[in-house]
C-alpha cells in the first residue's frame, strides 16, 4: 500500500501512539530486560485495537469514561511494573501494593537524602508535570488511534505491522531467562500479573492467620525452653548490627581481596588484646533494604520477610530479646540514629532506655542517609551508657554509616576525645563517591569503604573500651542491593562473635562458627531468627530459666 505525505504522517502518528502504549505495558525499568524489547507489541495492546476496530466497524465511538478508564488502566500498570522492577532491582523479593505502596513515602525521603536539594526539587517538579502531559498524551493517543483504525486500510497496516514484529522477535530470539517477558512472538499481557496482585490482596486473611499462628509457636517455645541467660555471668552483651553488611565480602574475589588487610588487621590486634574470636553465617529475612523486617526478625525470633508481616508482628508484639535480658538482671538500650521520627509501635521491643536521631545531641553534618557518623555514635553511648552503668548492659546499636547510597562517608577521627558533640565533622571534609540513585553498578568501592569504616571504628573501640569479659556480636542486616552483590542468590550476613573469655565463643564453635574474623566456605544453612533462641539455649541453665 502506497502512502502519500499526508497518510504517511498519519501512519506514524498512529505508529508513534502505538510505541507508547507498549512502553507503557511493557518496561520493566529498573528490573532486568533485553535493550529495546519493550516496543515489542503488547499483546493487551493488540486486544485493545481490535476493541477499537472493532467500535469503528459498527460506526461507534469510545465513550469518555471508558477512555478515561483505559488511561487509568495504564497507569495502574505501569505502577505494578514499576514496583516490579524496583523490588527485583535492589531487594530480591516480589512487589506487592498492599504491602509495599505505604513505603512510598520512604522511597521520597531516600531519594532526598541521596539528591542535592535543589535536584530533589527539580526531580519533584518534573515528575508531577511529567505525569500529568503523560495522562493528557495517553488520553490523546488513544483519540487518535480510535479515529485512525476506523479505515479498513488503516486496519490493514496495524495487522501488517503486527506480523512483521512478531515474525521479527522469532526471527531475533531473547535470552532464556527473559521467557517470561514474552508470548510466542508478543510482550506477554499484563492479565496474568493482575490476577497475582488480586489474589495476593484477597489472601491476606489467611496469610495473617498462618503468621500469626508462626509468631505464637515462636514465643511459646521460646517462654517454655531455657531462658535466664545465667551463663552469662552477668557480663555485658553488646549487639553492634551493621547496616547491609552481606556476605558478599566474603564472596566475590575482588572484595575478598580489597578487605584482606582490613580483616588480618582485626584480628591481629584484638586477638593480641586476648580476644576470642569467631565468625558464621546467617540469613537474612531480605536483601538489599528494609532493615526493620531483619530487626524484628533478629529481636522475636520470627523470621519477618514483608511489610504484611512486619504489622502483624507490631500488632502482635511477641516477647523481644531485649525483654529476655531485663528479666535476666540487665539493662537494656537500643542505639538506633536511622530513627528521625517518633516511633511509639516499637516500644514493644521492651528496650529500657531508647536512642533515636534527636537523643544524640549532635552538631555536625548528616552523610548522605545517615544522620550522623556511627564512631560518634557508639562514643555518646560508650559515655552516656557504658562508662556509668552499675550493672550488666544488653545493648543494641543498629549503625548506620554503611546505608546506602554510600555517596557520602564521614573520616576516621583518631582522636576520639575530639567528637565531643559532633561539630569536628563540619570541619573535616567527607569522604565521597560518584553515586547517585538509582545507579549502583559502580558502587562497589564505595561499599567496601563504608563497611571498612565501621570495621575499624569497632576494632578501635573493643581495643581501646572493653577491658572485661563483655560477649560482643557484630553482624550485617542484609545484604547490599543485588548491583553490588553482583546478583548473588545468597541472603546471607556475617556473624562475628568475640570476648576475652573463650568460653562464651565456644557455644558458637558447637554450631559450626569458624575461629577468627571470617566465615567458612559453605552457604548459610540457618536464618536470623535463630540467633534469639541460640543465645537462649547456650546461655541459660535450665529448663525454663530455672
Amino acid at each position: 500500500m502506497k502512502l502519500d505525505r499526508p497518510s504517511l504522517r498519519q501512519a506514524l502518528a498512529f505508529l508513534a501512539a502505538w510505541l507508547l502504549f507498549d512502553v507503557m505495558l511493557n518496561a520493566r525499568y529498573p528490573g532486568e530486560e533485553p535493550a529495546l524489547w519493550y516496543l515489542l507489541p503488547s499483546v493487551d495492546v493488540l486486544v485493545l485495537f481490535a476493541y477499537l476496530m472493532w467500535f469503528g466497524s459498527m460506526g461507534r465511538s469510545v465513550p469518555v469514561w471508558a477512555r478515561i478508564g483505559v488511561v487509568v488502566w495504564f497507569f495502574f500498570v505501569r505502577l505494578l511494573r514499576l514496583g516490579d522492577g524496583l523490588q527485583e532491582a535492589y531487594y530480591s523479593q516480589p512487589f506487592h501494593l498492599y504491602t509495599d505502596l505505604p513505603l512510598a513515602p520512604e522511597a521520597v525521603r531516600f531519594a532526598f537524602a541521596s539528591l542535592a536539594w535543589w535536584r530533589f526539587a527539580l526531580a519533584l517538579v518534573a515528575g508531577l508535570l511529567g505525569l500529568a502531559g503523560l495522562a493528557i498524551l495517553l488520553y490523546r493517543s488513544l483519540a487518535y488511534a480510535e479515529r485512525y483504525l476506523r479505515e479498513p486500510s488503516h486496519m490493514r497496516l496495524a495487522a501488517g505491522v503486527t506480523a512483521a514484529a512478531f515474525v521479527a522477535s522469532h526471527v531475533i530470539g531473547h535470552p532464556v531467562q527473559y521467557q517470561r517477558l514474552f508470548w510466542g512472538g508478543f510482550a506477554v499481557s499484563s492479565v496474568p500479573r493482575l490476577k497475582n496482585e488480586l489474589a495476593f490482596s484477597f489472601n491476606v486473611v489467611s496469610q495473617n492467620a498462618a503468621f500469626a499462628s508462626k509468631i505464637a509457636n515462636t514465643e511459646l517455645k521460646l517462654q517454655t525452653t531455657a531462658h535466664d541467660l545465667k551463663k552469662l555471668r552477668g557480663h555485658n552483651v553488646y549487639l553492634f548490627v551493621v547496616e547491609s553488611y552481606g556476605e558478599t565480602v566474603f564472596r566475590r574475589p575482588g572484595y575478598v581481596a580489597a578487605t584482606r588487610a582490613v580483616y588480618d588487621g582485626f584480628e591481629a590486634e584484638l586477638g593480641a588484646r586476648g580476644f576470642s574470636m569467631a565468625t558464621g553465617v546467617l540469613s537474612s529475612s531480605t536483601y538489599g533494604g528494609r532493615s526493620w523486617l531483619a530487626n524484628a526478625t533478629l529481636s522475636t525470633g520470627v523470621r519477618t520477610s514483608d511489610q504484611l508481616e512486619y504489622a502483624l508482628v507490631l500488632a502482635k508484639q511477641p516477647k523481644a530479646i531485649a525483654k529476655f535480658f531485663e528479666a535476666a538482671g540487665y539493662r537494656t538500650v537500643l542505639v538506633q540514629p536511622g530513627t528521625t521520627r517518633p516511633w511509639p509501635k516499637g516500644a514493644f521491643y521492651g528496650f529500657d532506655q531508647r536512642y533515636y536521631a534527636w537523643n544524640f545531641d549532635y552538631r555536625g553534618p548528616t552523610f548522605a542517609w545517615a544522620t550522623m557518623p556511627d564512631q560518634y555514635v557508639v562514643d555518646f553511648v560508650h559515655r552516656h551508657e557504658v562508662e556509668v552503668a552499675k550493672g550488666p548492659l544488653f545493648v543494641e546499636y543498629v549503625l548506620i554509616s554503611s546505608h546506602v547510597p554510600w555517596s557520602i562517608q564521614p573520616r576516621l577521627v583518631g582522636d576520639w576525645s575530639r567528637l565531643k558533640d559532633g561539630a569536628l565533622f563540619n570541619q573535616l571534609k567527607p569522604v565521597t563517591f560518584p553515586i547517585e540513585w538509582p545507579k549502583f553498578e559502580n558502587a562497589g568501592g564505595a561499599y567496601l569503604h563504608s563497611i571498612e569504616y565501621d570495621l575499624q571504628v569497632l576494632k578501635r573501640y573493643l581495643a581501646d573500651n572493653v577491658h572485661d569479659d563483655s560477649l560482643i556480636i557484630i553482624l550485617g542486616d542484609h545484604q547490599p542491593v543485588l548491583d553490588v552483590t553482583g546478583h548473588a542468590a545468597s541472603r546471607g550476613v556475617p556473624v562475628h562473635v568475640l570476648s576475652r573469655d573463650s568460653a562464651l565463643i565456644e557455644p558458637f564453635q558447637a554450631r559450626g562458627y569458624q575461629p577468627g574474623m571470617r566465615p567458612g566456605p559453605e552457604p548459610p544453612s540457618a536464618g536470623l531468627e535463630t540467633l534469639l533462641p541460640d543465645l537462649l539455649a547456650d546461655f541459660s541453665s535450665g529448663p525454663g530459666g530455672s
